[in-house]
């Protein structure tokens, strides 16, 4: 089967022998059929037909082994499951459809015309049409060689009278024809012997009319015949013996009607065509029929080949874009397909298919090398992350690991096991529903702190969540985990040798005048100067001191010992509004006003605590305004769209940059009597609440303002 693939595939014909046996094969039919027309005298050589014929019969084999070939090679295909012969045969079939079917209805139809038409040349009416034309014509001629025949019986008459004991008398002669000639149609007449002599002639003195018979034609004479001829189309002739006269002979001359004669003739000759082709008639109608079937073959296989090779053109370029498509699909971006004789659609189609191979292979490439950085990338920042002390997960949208650094797995001690594509919350339950939260909020960050107990050690671990976006989607999520176990432990340390130092100097302040009190009265007891007046302002000294220390020791430890805040949804403009009542009732000599909205404003928060704020900071404005002329303090309360702020404004003395850069410090005051923990105590609490505070100096006028700011208090 392959070597007989090989064998039909080195027949294949080049797109110029294809075309120009297409014009043989025309140029042979043309040739044919001009020798078949009417007429021809070609075709009084039948050889000249017959060699062209086997040559059409020769083309039209070619041309059926030409389809036999495709045909094999479709089964072969076919066979072999081959896709491009499925999409070939649908082609071929559509256009041996469109070919051989209006070719094979006008062979039809041209077949019963021409049967038709050659049954009606042929048949009764036309027939008898010839024959009686034939008839009219014999007639016609039969009369006018009758009517010569007549003529030459009369003039025999004429001759006969004057001549008188078969003597004759030349004049006598001429003078009785002459008179009978000018009664008659007769153009000339001759009187002559076998030598051709003439003796007397009539209206033709150069005798041009005359023709001497022949040889033959004396004998028919010599049988006292009458010899009909014709000299010219204008005349007709005949011959007679004049008996009497020995071997004296005449040619009568009578002139015809032209046009009637000349039908006749043409009537003749067609009677005598049209018997011998209707005797004939059979055998053309055979002919005729057998070389149009010849013909009809070789014009649809004509036409099946070129279906065939439309259907192979068409087919091919896009069998090798289906195989072009499988073999990039491969990988093999080298699997363009040709352009090269093609029909200009399919060419303009198979370069913009080979353009988009080649920008599909320039995308690939650079996928490639932009996959290789990606890669290199990867590494290199795992290769960072292993080397952070603080562990990195990545989650999707739905908490489930991607990526996680081996720090994180440290962090635990083993106890907490990560795999990719888990969930991470089956891993931290207790932390579920602060990410549920976080995931419904706006917020972009979270950032909590927790205590685990890892093999009996509590340790702190600061959890920091990062949503990513994509099309402003939340596309996943990063988290940073950092024990702060130590950190914390060294600031609480650090916090304690801080506060313990500043105890240390601020219980150093009074003890000074303590002992110097004490030192006086040991000296007045030794030396006996009891004044009751000194000892009782020295003893006033001491016990102010003591209680200096006692104040000193009761705010260290309410800041110390500050409760965890208990949060609850409340209402925070009522509870701004009582530290206001608080303050604007026991200052009268102050302008208290405040600004708010009609409607109340709600809030997670610590009611005591926050109380406690309001009162710090409104107490810490009334204490920088009561010693001035005019004091006013503003309290306003902000509602923006996702955000409270709260400002208390004062007009008092102020503040110094410098000191304000101090002043959430533990310990740092301004005033004489201060301990310096209130405003530390204030911002804390605000932080607790997820809030900010900042005080600032006032830019239209003198004094500060302590602002208060609570975000996203729709989360």
């Amino acid at each position: 089967m392959i070597s007989l693939t090989k064998i039909l595939n080195r027949l294949y014909l080049t797109k110029f022998s294809f075309y120009l046996l297409l014009g043989l094969i025309l140029i042979s039919f043309s040739i044919t059929f001009y020798l078949m027309l009417p007429n021809n005298n070609l075709v009084k050589n039948p050889l000249h037909l017959q060699y062209f014929l086997m040559a059409d019969v020769f083309f039209v084999i070619l041309l059926l082994a030409l389809i036999i070939r495709q045909l094999i090679l479709i089964i072969i295909y076919r066979r072999n499951q081959k896709d491009e012969s499925k999409l070939y045969i649908k082609f071929v079939n559509l256009f041996t459809a469109m070919a051989v079917g209006p070719s094979i209805g006008l062979v039809v139809i041209t077949s019963l015309f021409f049967n038709l038409e050659f049954r009606t040349w042929y048949g009764g009416a036309v027939r008898d049409v010839v024959v009686n034309s034939n008839i009219v014509a014999r007639d016609y001629e039969n009369e006018i060689q009758a009517e010569i025949i007549s003529d030459t019986q009369l003039i025999m008459r004429e001759i006969v009278k004057v001549s008188r004991n078969n003597e004759v008398n030349i004049n006598s002669i001429n003078q009785g024809l002459s008179e009978f000639i000018n009664l008659r149609t007769i153009s000339n007449i001759y009187l002559f012997n076998k030598t051709g002599e003439i003796y007397l002639n009539f209206k033709d003195q150069e005798n041009k009319n005359f023709l001497l018979p022949s040889d033959n034609i004396f004998q028919i004479l010599d049988q006292n015949r009458v010899y009909i001829f014709q000299l010219n189309k204008n005349s007709i002739s005949a011959y007679k013996k004049i008996n009497f006269l020995g071997d004296i002979f005449m040619q009568v001359n009578r002139e015809l009607n032209t046009n009637i004669w000349e039908h006749v003739s043409a009537t003749k000759d067609a009677y005598k065509i049209y018997t011998a082709k209707e005797n004939e008639s059979a055998g053309i109608q055979i002919t005729y029929s057998m070389i149009f079937v010849l013909f009809s073959i070789g014009f649809i296989l004509i036409a099946v080949l070129i279906g065939f090779n439309l259907a192979r053109r068409l087919s091919k370029p896009i069998s090798n874009l289906i195989e072009s498509a499988n073999q990039i699909s491969k990988g093999n971006f080298d699997a363009k397909v040709s352009e090269i004789d093609q029909f200009e659609e399919i060419k303009v189609l198979i370069s913009s298919y080979n353009k988009m191979i080649g920008e599909i292979e320039n995308k690939q490439n650079q996928l490639i090398s932009k996959s290789n950085e990606d890669e290199e990338k990867r590494l290199f920042i795992e290769a960072i992350l292993s080397l952070l002390t603080i562990g990195v997960v990545s989650l999707d949208s739905n908490f489930n690991i991607i990526f996680f650094n081996q720090t994180t797995n440290t962090l635990f001690k083993d106890t907490k096991k990560l795999q990719n594509n888990n969930n991470f919350l089956l891993t931290f339950p207790d932390w579920k529903i602060i990410f549920d939260n976080f995931k419904k909020s706006k917020k972009i960050l979270e950032n909590f702190q927790t205590e685990l107990l890892i093999k009996d050690d509590l340790r702190n671990f600061n959890v920091r969540i990062i949503k990513e976006f994509k099309d402003d989607v939340i596309n996943g999520y990063i988290i940073a985990i950092d024990d702060t176990t130590s950190f914390i432990l060294a600031e609480k340390h650090a916090a304690w040798s801080d506060i313990a130092r500043k105890i240390a100097h601020e219980v150093k302040n009074p003890l000074t005048p303590i002992k110097l009190s004490a030192e006086r009265i040991e000296k007045k007891y030794i030396n006996k100067e009891f004044e009751n007046d000194d000892i009782k302002t020295l003893t006033r000294t001491i016990s102010r001191q003591v209680d200096d220390i006692g104040k000193l020791i009761d705010e260290f430890s309410s800041f110390a010992r500050m409760p965890e805040p208990e949060i609850k949804f409340d209402n925070l403009s009522k509870c701004l509004y009582e530290s206001f009542l608080l303050f604007s009732n026991s200052h009268k000599n102050i302008k208290i006003n405040i600004n708010k909205d009609s409607q109340d404003n709600y809030y997670q928060f610590d009611k005591f605590q926050m109380s406690q704020c309001f009162n710090n900071l409104i107490k810490n404005a009334v204490e920088a305004v009561e010693k001035i002329p005019n004091p006013s303090i503003f309290i306003n309360l902000i509602s923006e769209k996702n955000k409270i702020i709260i400002e208390i404004i004062d007009n008092g003395i102020g503040i110094s940059q410098e000191m304000l850069n101090k002043i959430f410090e533990p310990y740092f005051t301004t005033k004489n009597k201060g301990t310096g923990l209130g405003l530390s105590i204030v911002k804390k609490i605000i932080e607790d609440h997820n809030g900010k505070i900042r005080i600032e100096k006032n830019k239209q006028m003198a004094g500060t303002t302590s602002s208060i700011i609570f975000e996203n208090i729709n989360a």
